[in-house]
């Protein structure tokens, strides 16, 4: 009996400390589900904070560019004085530079540079310039005090060291503030159109003297033409005197170098064993690995010059893993010219690279046994790929090895295959089995019908490059044969109509800029440009241009008629966007820019304002009117301030020039609108300025609420203050990122694909109103004369009587 009360003893004890530990774990499931309940509540309501955020953002206003002006226009109330500048002056106005943004990037070089160029000035009357006054220079106080006033307001005192009027200094915008003198004052000061002159100069001449080095140099030859590019951009130029050391026995090595100008000797313990002169190079190792240097280089001569590229730079603009980068290199090299693989698409060859493994091996490794079936394709990196007995090579670095085996999948090898020629080689592979899982087919079946598939794919029939035949079927037509619908809106001359020709089935819009208007502020060459750019332009999702037109008062661009809504009006209507709804949007984007980036233009002004969503909803990207063909010798830079602020890239900013990747900046602004309800920087500011500084100095983040771990990523990747590390390897390699993982590119070019948002009936333009228009017969060039009045003829350019030839 007391065995068995013991037992029952024990069974109540258990039962009753099982019957807490429930207890507990219901208490604690109960706390966690109110928890969860509170955290639900809580990401709801600022999802809905940032909806609300969203609804009550205005269109924002894009800065035009600078009309061209060769001369030099003063605009501020200062009178220059003739004067010499001391070692002193140059050392004052050095330091009033500082780290402000505008000359952030500059190097003190660069700075020296640019002081050279400044010129002594006083105040004529009390005030330099007026609140809403066009602005033309930036300041440095040498001697007196300034007031700064806006909305009849003092704001601040400027005294003797303090600078103003920065922004004169990028683009052509009014001031938004008075300064008053307090008292006689004397300035340092530059112009705008000195400054970008001799900025751009700089910036040019450097760029094209490293290009040509980093070009005949052997270490970067596998480097792609954009990858060459980025590396020029970072190389550095040093002078050295003679006996004076550029490296020193023993230091970590960090800078890969090459002799431009002069001689060197090569030192080792205190000995010269070599001597080197123009076109020698040293130190590559620093590129790839941590070492330290063997010897000891002086200059032999005074005025050695050396370019220099350090570790740092080179993983700057590129990435970390250098080594790996061009291991990469190799592997797509070796695919473009493999007579099977150049048939994948750019995205699975990328997809191919990502999932190859890189091996170290001995020499003489084995790779494959003798009568084995191989498995896998080998991508030869250091060291030949070769067969053992007969001693063959199969396959060079860069090559590839095992396609065949792809072809014939039961066939076996009739030699061992290893590694040769150097003691640690390196070699890269991947499975059939992952090959087939990328591109869509299965081990051992028709690899022919993939490849047939490829040559339907968007690659192939969307990216080529316009021949302009389709133009010609407009060439006869004439402005008094458009008959007027609809007036659109305004445009920044002109105001746009929505009309039909009489022999078109569809219908087009007609944008009407005004010549005065034109030539007063010097857009000549801008329009020229503009036009330019609309003629080589033949992409699904960019607005097809069909001709212009002019006549006394006007040009005109014809153009064809989207019916939909603004995607800014459209995301509004969403609310925030899921990651399809923003893939589809983004990718609609990324596929615009491949296109234009490939025939060598830049857009400059992605935002919402600019992207219609057609009646179909898929995308359509409009206005042209700061897009720009980029020439290749000048490095494919430009240097012209323009954009939508909060749209705009940090290196739009500096002055030493930008390129492609600032559209896939302005994308990154985009997609994190998109998906979190506003801009990342300075949502709340209107001024410019602010705008600018919160762009350059604060650094990216995330609410917490947004769980998309690869949203996130590419945000961060499209959002990199280094431009060059936005795209990445290529366009190919960004499609084929995690977040596009199964994004189906092909259906979205065909439009296959479910669009997020139709336009509804009631928000677009409606069939049966622009019949009954179409069958009042009203001329639209009636319609523009009666609008514009059009009394006196505008001015005839100074610069060019006959710019508008063309048109």
């Amino acid at each position: 009996m007391g065995t068995c009360c013991t037992k029952d003893q024990e069974f109540n004890k258990d039962f009753n400390e099982q019957n807490i530990e429930i207890r507990q774990q219901t208490v604690k499931k109960e706390k966690q589900q109110g928890q969860s309940g509170n955290q639900k509540t809580e990401q709801k309501k600022l999802e809905q904070e940032a909806k609300q955020k969203r609804e009550k953002k205005q269109k924002q206003k894009k800065i035009q560019a600078d009309g061209i002006k060769d001369d030099v226009e003063i605009l501020e109330n200062v009178k220059k004085i003739d004067r010499l500048k001391t070692e002193a002056d140059q050392h004052f106005i050095f330091k009033a530079l500082g780290s402000h943004f505008v000359f952030s990037q500059l190097s003190d070089s660069d700075k020296q540079e640019l002081i050279s160029f400044m010129f002594y000035c006083e105040n004529v009357g009390d005030y330099i310039f007026r609140e809403g006054d066009r602005a033309s220079c930036y300041f440095i106080i040498e001697k007196g005090e300034c007031q700064v006033i806006i909305n009849n307001e003092s704001r601040r005192i400027l005294k003797a060291k303090d600078a103003f009027g920065e922004l004169a200094l990028l683009y052509g915008a009014n001031r938004s503030a008075t300064v008053k003198c307090l008292e006689p004052c004397v300035f340092w000061a530059i112009d705008r159109n000195t400054f970008k002159k001799v900025v751009a100069n700089m910036v040019q001449k450097q760029f094209e003297e490293n290009r040509d080095f980093v070009e005949k140099t052997k270490f970067f030859k596998i480097m792609s033409e954009s990858q060459k590019d980025s590396i020029a951009h970072v190389t550095l130029s040093q002078v050295y005197q003679k006996d004076k050391q550029i490296v020193v026995q023993g230091d970590i090595a960090t800078s890969y170098f090459i002799i431009k100008q002069g001689k060197v000797g090569v030192l080792q313990n205190g000995k010269k064993i070599a001597e080197m002169g123009p076109g020698a190079e040293f130190g590559e190792q620093a590129l790839t690995q941590h070492s330290f240097r063997g010897a000891t280089v002086i200059a032999l001569e005074d005025n050695v010059v050396v370019l220099s590229i350090g570790r740092d730079k080179i993983q700057e603009v590129l990435g970390d893993k250098i080594k790996t980068i061009m291991f990469e290199n190799q592997q797509r090299w070796g695919m473009n010219k493999n007579e099977l693989l150049r048939k994948l698409t750019r995205i699975q060859m990328e997809k191919i690279i990502s999932k190859t493994k890189i091996v170290s091996c001995e020499k003489g490794e084995i790779i494959f046994e003798q009568g084995s079936i191989p498995d896998r394709l080998i991508f030869a990196l250091e060291g030949n790929i070769k067969k053992v007995r007969s001693g063959v090579v199969v396959a060079e670095p860069g090559k590839v090895y095992g396609e065949q085996f792809l072809l014939r999948p039961t066939e076996t090898v009739d030699d061992h295959i290893c590694l040769d020629d150097i003691q640690n080689g390196h070699y890269a592979y991947i499975t059939f089995q992952q090959f087939y899982e990328i591109i869509g087919g299965q081990p051992g079946g028709n690899i022919d019908n993939v490849f047939k598939k490829n040559e339907n794919s968007h690659e192939v029939k969307y990216m080529k490059k316009f021949d302009g035949k389709a133009l010609k079927q407009y060439e006869n037509w004439t402005l008094d044969e458009f008959v007027f619908i609809k007036k659109l809106g305004f445009g920044m001359f002109g105001s746009v109509y929505l009309v039909k020709h009489k022999k078109s089935k569809g219908y087009q819009a007609l944008k009407t800029i005004s010549k005065a208007q034109v030539v007063e502020q010097n857009l000549e060459r801008h329009l020229l440009q503009e036009k330019q750019v609309l003629e080589q332009v033949d992409f699904p999702f960019i607005m097809q241009y069909c001709r212009s037109f002019k006549d006394e008062f006007n040009v005109y661009f014809l153009v064809e008629f989207i019916s939909g809504m603004e995607l800014f009006d459209v995301i509004r209507d969403i609310g925030l966007l899921k990651s399809y709804d923003s893939q589809f949007y983004v990718g609609s984007l990324l596929l615009c820019m491949e296109y234009l980036h490939t025939n060598s233009i830049i857009y400059r002004d992605i935002k919402p304002e600019n992207i219609m969503v057609d009646d179909e909803g898929y995308l359509r990207l409009i206005d042209m009117g700061t897009a720009k063909i980029l020439k290749r010798g000048k490095g494919g830079r430009t240097f012209t301030i323009i954009g939508t602020p909060h749209y705009m890239a940090p290196e739009i900013l500096t002055g030493k020039g930008y390129s492609y990747s600032v559209d896939l900046w302005s994308i990154g602004i985009c997609l994190y609108e998109f998906m979190i309800g506003y801009v990342p920087f300075a949502e709340e500011a209107d001024d410019p300025y602010e705008i600018y500084e919160d762009i350059i100095k604060k650094n990216l983040s995330f609410p917490s609420w947004l769980k998309d771990k690869y949203a996130k990523k590419l945000m961060q990747q499209l959002l990199n203050k280094t431009p060059e590390l936005r795209l990445g390897r290529s366009y190919a390699a960004l499609k084929a990122s995690q977040w596009f993982e199964n994004f189906d590119w092909d259906r979205l070019m065909d439009r296959q694909l479910r669009p997020p948002y139709i336009p509804p009936a009631k928000k677009v333009i409606s069939k049966s109103y622009m019949v009954k228009q179409e069958r009042l017969s009203i001329k639209v060039i009636d319609e523009i004369k009666k609008e514009q009045g059009q009394k006196e003829k505008p001015a005839i350019s100074k610069k060019d009587p006959n710019w508008d030839k063309t048109f």
